[in-house]
């Protein structure tokens, strides 16, 4: 199956809006000193890394929920600092929100939840700022 990308509905939308809403109440409980303020890259970073080293990262509904809303947060930035775009992308192993950006040209495209989870299962933290600019960095050299 050739992959396919598609606007995300009314519904995948609202759930984008909840999600970051989410991300916002995370950063406010494992990052006070960045509540109130515009959720950026930095602040995730914090957030996630204080909520890592809980125990309650080992409560798989809670994890979900978490890397969700960061994972969505992250895309959020790539969407309004590089200019990428939420899509669903589908392919033979199904579809997922993703974001996209540079079609024909470079055909970037970006699973901001899966590229968190992925992170959350290495026990890694602090990647955000970082990986924000290195696909920066691609994004660039594609154009």
């Amino acid at each position: 199956m050739e992959q396919k990308i598609d606007a995300p509905s009314e519904k995948e939308q609202a759930w984008i809006e909840e999600q970051l809403q989410n991300a916002t109440e995370f950063v406010s409980a494992f990052s006070p000193e960045d509540s109130g303020e515009p959720l950026t890259l930095g602040a995730l970073d914090r957030a996630f890394a204080r909520w890592m080293a809980t125990e309650a990262t080992d409560n798989a509904a809670e994890a979900n929920r978490i890397i969700n809303s960061v994972g969505i947060a992250f895309g959020r930035h790539l969407v309004e600092g590089l200019g990428l775009r939420w899509v669903i992308a589908t392919d033979q192993h199904g579809s997922d929100l993703a974001v996209f950006g540079l079609p024909g040209t470079g055909d970037v495209l970006v699973y901001p939840a899966n590229f968190v989870a992925k992170r959350w299962e290495r026990r890694e933290t602090n990647f955000l700022e970082g990986a924000f600019g290195r696909i920066e960095r691609q994004l660039d050299s594609f154009r």
